[in-house]
């Protein structure tokens, strides 16, 4: 294996972050590498203990990239300190999945595949995005396609969707990306928005609820401060911190903010990966496949990857 770039990253897992339900164009390779896409970029990474290696020949400029993406110059630890030491079952949940990192993803492709996520699960949301990549973007290496801006899919119709395997969603995806050619829907304005009125925008796009913009909010905007709740949060949430009773959304994002803070976004991956894990549920590995679905998608979010991966 070339070795081009060497990043020590202490405590962050390439393999916990890539499968942890953020990104949806990756593939795994043996030897525990990596190839992921965004954008127009790819690159091929593997990690050797506290070390991140960079297969592929990288600029500068390009490591910079990636180096961003992986939000590799945060202070995790710190912030899992922080966490901790305000609450007990943070304590216990984040060990699972300590080495998760948000990514920090390019705006319309999270909402493009969030979009997808809907009532989905990994392998399919997958196979969907690299369709539209093939059929619209460009090629950007052997067989390897970028994903197309708003403008090479402004002419996409619902019906091409649907040929794509988008299903249902393929009138949102066209109504998505609508909105973004016509302005309705700009990234700029978005980041300089209030959250909740960002969330608000994000919601006029057909077939958006809460869930799909809180992820594109976390993980297209880097908005830490939301909650994306989906079946399976909301069951590890009651679980936790409702004494297994159950409790409504209000009850739910109430309660994030009063323990997380700012930093509910990663505290809903470390509880996300804690229950996939299967430590939550009286130590039950598996839910079974009908909650595994529901848990996956919903609204969007949090899918669960297939044992096909």
């Amino acid at each position: 294996m070339k070795e081009a770039n060497r990043f020590l990253c202490p405590g962050f897992s390439l393999a916990q972050t890539i499968e942890s339900g953020q990104c949806f164009r990756w593939k795994k390779w043996e030897e525990g590498r990596y190839t992921v896409l965004s954008g127009a970029r790819q690159v091929t990474l593997a990690q050797a203990g506290d070390s991140i290696l960079f297969l592929d020949e990288v600029s500068e400029g390009e490591a910079a990239y990636w180096r961003n993406y992986f939000d590799w110059d945060r202070d995790y630890e710190q912030i899992k300190k922080e966490l901790s030491a305000k609450d007990q079952v943070m304590a216990m949940t984040i060990p699972a999945g300590s080495g998760i990192h948000i990514l920090r993803q390019e705006f319309f492709e999270t909402l493009m595949g969030f979009i997808i996520s809907q009532n989905n699960h990994i392998p399919r949301i997958k196979g969907i995005m690299e369709r539209i990549c093939q059929s619209c973007g460009e090629e950007i290496g052997a067989g390897v396609y970028s994903f197309p801006t708003p403008e090479q899919l402004a002419t996409v119709t619902e019906e091409e969707f649907r040929w794509l395997g988008a299903g249902f969603r393929a009138r949102y995806l066209v109504d998505a990306v609508g909105k973004v050619v016509s302005g309705q829907i700009r990234e700029e304005d978005l980041r300089q928005m209030e959250t909740a009125e960002a969330k608000a925008a994000l919601m006029t796009i057909c077939g958006v609820g809460e869930k799909v913009a809180d992820c594109v909010l976390l993980f297209g905007l880097g908005r830490w401060e939301v909650f994306p709740t989906d079946v399976w949060i909301r069951r590890m949430m009651e679980q936790l911190y409702f004494r297994g009773k159950e409790a409504s959304l209000k009850e739910i994002q109430k309660k994030a903010e009063k323990k997380f803070g700012a930093y509910r976004g990663l505290a809903q991956q470390y509880l996300f990966y804690y229950g996939r894990e299967g430590q939550g549920h009286g130590g039950r590995r598996k839910a079974d496949d009908k909650d595994k679905r529901h848990a996956a998608a919903g609204s969007g979010g949090n899918c669960l990857p297939d044992s096909g991966i």
